[in-house]
């Protein structure tokens, strides 16, 4: 059992990467409003671009923060979110630090924070994690305690902070019992007043409304449609900043 989970910790990679061809071109990556609904304020952002900058992001995560599905860090949803904010704001100086390790649960990513987050000196740290920790089994309270300690941390710092759940999958989440975990996460980010990115309800009402496919795609096409799919959750990242800076 271990070992079919740590080969779906690999094949989570790419669960994004089978959606059909031209799908998210502008309106196609729209979801409901209620998933875009946000009621978390991130003052450090907000402050750091009311003054002119410079404003450095950075996105802590798994493989799907990396870009690994698409073959580059160039074409993973931190640097779309670059180019995003970038094009928003053409006089701040921004740029989005991509520290993503594959497979790390949220307690391998919170030993990486003095060297790969606090020494950047950002003023947002948006953090992908739980994938990991449910493929393995971890202890939802373990994973709790993970982003509490991150989350102070970087509160104490006078860091903003944003969290994103997993990917939505059909095959993966018949095999993964991905719903406590993305309880904990929610949960976690409720009491902190910190926004949970729902990348996992976004995937699913895109997979419902048959805007990605995972049937009939072949491998050679894979890696496009990873870096469109990236792309879709880059924007949405940066249309989310955009209302809680407001």
């Amino acid at each position: 059992m271990m070992q079919g989970r740590a080969h779906l910790a690999g094949v989570l990679a790419v669960v994004a990467i089978t959606y059909a061809p031209c799908a998210f071109g502008g309106e196609k990556c729209k979801v409901p409003d209620e998933l875009m609904r946000v009621d978390e304020r991130l003052p450090h952002l907000n402050e750091r671009l009311r003054a002119g900058g410079p404003v450095k992001i950075v996105a802590v995560g798994g493989a799907s923060t990396t870009g690994a599905a698409a073959g580059s860090a160039d074409l993973a949803y931190p640097h779309r979110l670059q180019e995003t904010l970038r094009l928003w704001y053409p006089s701040v100086p921004i740029s989005v630090v991509n520290k993503g390790v594959p497979r790390q649960t949220a307690q391998q990513m919170l030993e990486r924070f003095p060297s790969d987050v606090i020494a950047e000196d950002p003023v947002l740290v948006i953090w992908e994690t739980g994938t990991t920790d449910a493929v393995r089994g971890v202890e939802v309270e373990e994973l709790a305690a993970a982003l509490q300690s991150g989350i102070d941390e970087l509160k104490t710092r006078s860091i903003d902070i944003m969290l994103i759940d997993m990917q939505f999958s059909r095959s993966t989440v018949t095999v993964i019992d991905f719903e406590r975990y993305l309880n904990t996460l929610h949960r976690v980010g409720d009491v902190n007043d910190v926004y949970v990115f729902p990348r996992f309800e976004m995937m699913r009402y895109w997979s419902e409304k048959n805007v990605f496919n995972f049937d009939g795609i072949s491998k050679d096409e894979r890696a496009g449609l990873a870096a469109s799919v990236y792309e879709c959750i880059g924007k949405k990242l940066a249309e989310t900043l955009r209302v809680a800076i407001q």
